[in-house]
């Protein structure tokens, strides 16, 4: 009997830190501040990316998203400082516990 109790505690706790885990996702509009050249970093070539600047109210159930960016291959041809553009953004935090960790993923993104 206290096998069986221990195991469904063990459950309930493995249950609760896997449902801990936050995910969000949706799209958000942006302003094109700055496309950057691809760039050597520790001998590996990183590709062209552009700087984004939110345009619109923060979206709620995310965390901060003032200022991002994406690679230049997530954005149609011929994007310019200043277009505005919609971006799909994925945000998580595996811990979902302290906000720390939370990963942004930006792209693709389309022309407004």
């Amino acid at each position: 009997m206290k096998a069986l109790k221990a195991c469904l505690a063990t459950l309930a706790v493995g249950t609760l830190l896997v449902g801990c885990s936050s995910e969000w996702s949706g799209e958000v509009d942006f302003k094109v501040l700055k496309i950057n050249p691809a760039y050597e970093s520790m001998g590996e070539t990183k590709p062209s990316y552009v700087n984004l600047e939110i345009d619109q109210e923060q979206p709620g159930g995310i965390e901060q998203l003032s200022k991002n960016s994406a690679d230049l291959d997530q954005f149609p041809e011929g994007i310019k400082v200043g277009d505005l553009v919609v971006c799909s953004v994925r945000q998580s935090d595996q811990s979902g516990f302290d906000q720390e960790g939370v990963q942004t993923v930006v792209g693709p993104c389309r022309l407004r």
